[in-house]
């Protein structure tokens, strides 16, 4: 029995400090923890990133005046509609000077998922490097992203579903 739990204790320790590469640091790249932040939804409440761990997120930046942006809010509300029961967060960080326009737009359209406010940009452009729009980070249950998004997307496609339910699976 002692020679079983050192052989645990032997693999165990060769195994962690390889597990702890595979998640570096605070970035944008996949493999790494997404740059937290807290930001102002549509009703005034703070929300950070951070209080979401536990939950699959789909990280989303946006704004009202993007045109791929709108083209693909129709699908990803449908796809947020469709997982939000199996435990998928959609997060939405508009981008826009001011918060009229994405209220409007939000309550226009039916919005079901969180709209947060980055007004002054700065968490899309000094913690997330502001690629482009829309830009979407899907992370796990621990913060660590796991796909990135560049451009418009067919959220409601049948083989981003199953992606995204997969990690939804996942424990």
């Amino acid at each position: 029995m002692r020679t079983l739990f050192l052989f645990l204790l032997l693999l165990l320790s060769f195994q962690l400090p390889l597990h702890a590469k595979q998640v570096s640091r605070i970035g944008t790249e996949v493999g790494q923890y997404a740059p937290p932040f807290a930001l102002s939804d549509l009703e005034g409440r703070t929300i950070s990133l951070e209080s979401l761990r536990g939950r699959v997120v789909l990280l989303n930046f946006w704004s009202t005046l993007c045109a791929p942006c709108i083209a693909e809010m129709p699908s990803l509300s449908r796809m947020s509609s469709a997982l939000r029961d199996k435990g998928l967060q959609v997060l939405s960080v508009a981008i826009d000077a001011s918060d009229k326009p994405v209220r409007e737009y939000a309550r226009k359209n039916a919005i079901p998922f969180t709209v947060l406010l980055d007004k002054d940009k700065a968490v899309f452009f000094d913690d997330y490097a502001g690629p482009s729009l829309p830009a979407t980070y899907l992370l796990d249950r621990n913060g660590v992203i796991v796909d990135t998004f560049i451009g418009p997307q067919a959220w409601d496609a049948p083989e981003m579903k199953k992606r995204i339910t997969i990690l939804l699976e996942e424990k």
